[in-house]
């Protein structure tokens, strides 16, 4: 039997109608959640079908200060709190070496990755504290610690996450805000996909990032959303600043 130990959370979902977010959704709506995805405008809201009333959408654009504060400040009118704030929104551009990269290019992860990140932890966690406390899962990567020399900005958006989030982690105590953050590896999702090169064999690509996991395969939304549900469960009140891998062993090396 499915355990309902999200019954009666609300929880927001940045970048919820892709890959990882629809699977992390799904998570928190089997466990009782009551789940608030958020996406940018015309990204398609009709995927946040309602479960029971429990599934709602809110158009976001994480970049946005004043966007945070509309977002946050509409689900606390409406549902009295926050208590769970999972920061999957981000970019990726693949196929750029470093100096050929244009700082607008370098800044629009940046903007993304980080500031959004940012804005997303300070802003839930001000109103998570008026109300009880609350979770917050940041998104970085493997490529936080894996120099990809083609995909520089996002390394290094991913890598400034994480220190984002041990500064927040400590700030959030007082609070009663846990903050933590996923490193996923190789996941099949889209954005996965678009690493795919023209007249690149596709198993190819497989083969070649199974090689980079030691656990033999590449990484499920399954086993993201798994780890996101972790850190997020009221049962695991003591863990928080924790930076979880979930990536097959990739970073052992």
């Amino acid at each position: 039997m499915t355990s309902l130990a999200f019954e009666n959370r609300i929880i927001l979902i940045t970048g919820g109608l892709g890959g990882i977010g629809v699977e992390v959704a799904r998570h928190f709506l089997d466990r009782g959640g009551h789940v608030v995805v958020s996406d940018r405008a015309g990204a398609g809201s009709e995927a946040a079908a309602a479960r029971d009333g429990r599934a709602g959408y809110v158009s976001l654009d994480v970049t946005s200060e004043a966007g945070w504060h509309d977002a946050v400040n509409g689900i606390v009118a409406a549902h009295g709190k926050l208590d769970v704030l999972v920061n999957i929104a981000g970019v990726f551009t693949p196929g750029i070496p470093f100096e050929q990269m244009t700082l607008a290019q370098w800044r629009h992860h940046m903007d993304v990755n980080l500031d959004g990140s940012f804005l997303g932890c300070s802003i839930a966690m001000a109103a998570m504290g008026k109300t009880g406390g609350g979770a917050i899962v940041n998104f970085s990567s493997g490529l936080a610690e894996i120099m990809l020399s083609d995909g520089g900005a996002y390394c290094v958006s991913k890598a400034a996450v994480l220190a984002l989030t041990r500064l927040a982690a400590k700030a959030g105590g007082k609070h009663r805000v846990r903050v933590n953050a996923v490193l996923p590896g190789a996941i099949d999702t889209p954005m996965l996909w678009g690493n795919l090169r023209e007249g690149q064999d596709p198993q190819a690509l497989i083969d070649m990032l199974v090689k980079q996991h030691p656990i033999g395969r590449i990484g499920q939304t399954t086993d993201v959303a798994q780890a996101v549900g972790f850190l997020c469960d009221p049962a695991n009140s003591f863990v928080t600043g924790a930076l979880l891998a979930v990536d097959g062993g990739q970073l052992v090396d």
